[in-house]
């Protein structure tokens, strides 16, 4: 678009006032725009000349518009919040929020920002014998755009201020037409909509969470039945040895399909991904590469009129980093000089459950666990065993805005059994743009 249609559109949008505030999370296809009333076709005046033109006809009187008729400007749009760009059929809506977050640690943590269980230090170390303290941020505000078509085009880029330094990064950036998305989003391996409630930016650390670079296709069979393949981007996370001269990457993509049901009350979701894990040795070293799998089962169930219940559970070999609090920690595979390369097995799971008190207030309680199978393969301080469990209740003082408070508890436990735990207090405003 250039700066003289935004410039057109922005100021057509302050003069007609459209758009009417209100919460629509994206995922859910658009609905079918209204038929649109017969425009008249833009007058254009003739071009001036120094041509000698024979006299016209006095033009007809003009007729005086009716009292308080006001012409609209921009029309809008074919899904929510979103104004139709003149002289085309796309939809265009900007979004995002604003959020803050005043957090207060108890105990030490090597985060300030999140609530990352893998920063836990060990009790007995100098790490944790640091005191706690308290953080202000305002990372987590986020920005969006989002593009649709009448056709089923739809192009989406957002990011938020988690970058280096508070610097602006990129979180999703995808195009989509007739089930075909290319892009960075979410992994076909998670479930998003299963997603506890939680008001910490990590989340649930026993969650497979990764957005990546994909191509995925996506295929309904029928209103409750959608199938979906893609080949995502491959990074793994490798122990090695120091000293060996050599570096991990694959010459394959990760390999993930998913099927999901929805039904009225509930909707339940089945994926699995395959994919190789490889280091390509330097001189003198060999190339290793071995097999990683994993399956993700997640569900979301409607309780009674005001409750819901999300689930999840992930199991595989060779798949730490797609499982939110082992990603990071080099837990894919353990490259060793007498048995090559050796993928590590691993399983997490969340479960929470979210009660709307009324329409301006809820609440949500989660549990998560993971584990990574390495006691032998991996040095006594590395990463065994997580667990997370957040409790929070926010208020919608008004349609825009929400203020909330979360109370969180972690724990490491070490391959070799050392362990530590965490609390930290969460206040925070979130001022939505739509």
């Amino acid at each position: 678009m250039s700066f003289r249609s935004f410039a057109f559109l922005a100021l057509s949008v302050a003069m007609s006032g459209a758009g009417a505030p209100g919460f629509a999370d994206g995922g859910s296809p658009p609905a079918a725009p209204p038929q649109e009333v017969q425009r008249e076709k833009d007058r254009h005046s003739h071009p001036s000349t120094h041509a000698t033109v024979p006299a016209q006809p006095a033009p007809a009187a003009v007729e005086t518009p009716v009292a308080g008729a006001v012409e609209k400007a921009v029309e809008e749009g074919s899904f929510p919040h979103s104004l139709q760009i003149p002289g085309t059929e796309l939809s265009v809506a900007f979004g995002g929020y604003l959020k803050a977050d005043v957090i207060q640690d108890f105990d030490a943590i090597g985060d300030a920002t999140q609530f990352k269980t893998n920063t836990i230090p060990a009790e007995g170390t100098a790490a944790a014998a640091e005191e706690g303290r308290t953080t202000i941020q305002a990372n987590e505000t986020r920005l969006n755009l989002d593009l649709r078509s009448n056709a089923g085009f739809r192009a989406f880029v957002e990011g938020d201020f988690f970058g280096s330094s508070g610097g602006f990064r990129l979180r999703h950036a995808y195009g989509e037409l007739r089930g075909l998305l290319a892009g960075q989003t979410w992994t076909t391996f998670q479930d998003i909509s299963a997603r506890p409630q939680t008001l910490d930016f990590e989340g649930p650390d026993g969650e497979v969470f990764v957005r990546q670079s994909l191509v995925r296709y996506t295929h309904g069979f029928s209103p409750a039945w959608k199938w979906a393949v893609a080949v995502e981007n491959p990074t793994s996370q490798v122990a090695i040895p120091q000293g060996l001269v050599g570096s991990v990457k694959s010459d394959l993509p990760d390999f993930v399909t998913s099927l999901r049901h929805q039904g009225e009350r509930s909707h339940f979701r089945a994926a699995t991904i395959v994919r190789q894990i490889r280091f390509a040795g330097g001189p003198d070293v060999s190339d290793e590469s071995a097999a990683g799998w994993g399956v993700n089962l997640s569900a979301v169930l409607k309780v009674g009129g005001s409750g819901e219940l999300r689930a999840q559970y992930a199991v595989g070999d060779g798949i730490s980093r797609y499982i939110e609090s082992l990603s990071g920690q080099n837990a894919d595979a353990v490259l060793a000089a007498a048995d090559g390369l050796t993928t590590l097995p691993s399983q997490a799971a969340v479960v929470g459950y979210i009660l709307n008190w009324t329409p301006k207030l809820r609440s949500g309680l989660a549990y998560s666990w993971a584990d990574l199978d390495g006691e032998s393969l991996l040095a006594g301080s590395s990463i065994a065993t997580t667990q997370d469990v957040r409790v929070n209740l926010i208020h919608k003082p008004y349609e825009l805005v929400e203020v909330g408070g979360e109370l969180l508890w972690g724990r490491r436990e070490n391959q070799d059994g050392t362990r530590g735990d965490a609390v930290r207090g969460l206040f925070s405003v979130i001022y939505h743009f739509n």
